[in-house]
């Protein structure tokens, strides 16, 4: 009985996130221009979120860290982000997740240009919490996320 108890919570523990985002502790760097949304109290996690400001306004989008997010060899993925009124929906390919090294996850990249934007900063400063839906199923909190997006929009649009 203990050694199947132990096999199901092993297997059902390999299944889960790497990143485990009800609480989000959001910050930015300048350079380069970014939003990092990490999991409050985890060191070593992937960020459950990450724009990175590209030349010309274009954005940069990791969302993962988690191993549910495909298998890392550009498989099409689709996230729908919604806060409140606000949604998007983000189209990218699975990648290796930025610190892949540690956690052995994967995440949703994709380039949004310049006026591509909008909806997705929409979402991120509506207030309320974000609902995570299609490839990844989250609920994200969004304590302190408004005034970080404006600061990064403003300095990617400066680009």
């Amino acid at each position: 009985m203990r050694l199947s108890f132990a096999g199901a919570l092993v297997l059902a523990l390999s299944f889960g996130s790497a990143a485990h985002a009800a609480e989000v502790r959001w910050t930015s760097t300048k350079q380069p221009a970014e939003v990092l949304g990490m999991p409050a109290g985890e060191e070593e996690a992937d960020d459950v979120l990450r724009l990175t400001c590209l030349k010309s306004g274009a954005v940069q989008i990791g969302l993962g860290g988690y191993t549910s997010l495909g298998k890392g060899k550009s498989e099409p993925l689709s996230v729908t982000l919604t806060s409140g009124a606000q949604s998007v929906t983000l189209n990218g390919k699975s990648v290796r997740s930025k610190n892949f090294e540690m956690t052995g996850a994967f995440e949703l990249r994709a380039d949004l240009a310049p006026g591509d934007t909008k909806p997705l900063i929409g979402v991120l400063t509506a207030g309320q919490p974000i609902h995570v839906s299609g490839a990844l199923k989250e609920k994200w909190s969004v304590k302190g996320l408004k005034p970080v997006v404006e600061r990064f929009s403003a300095a990617c649009v400066s680009n």
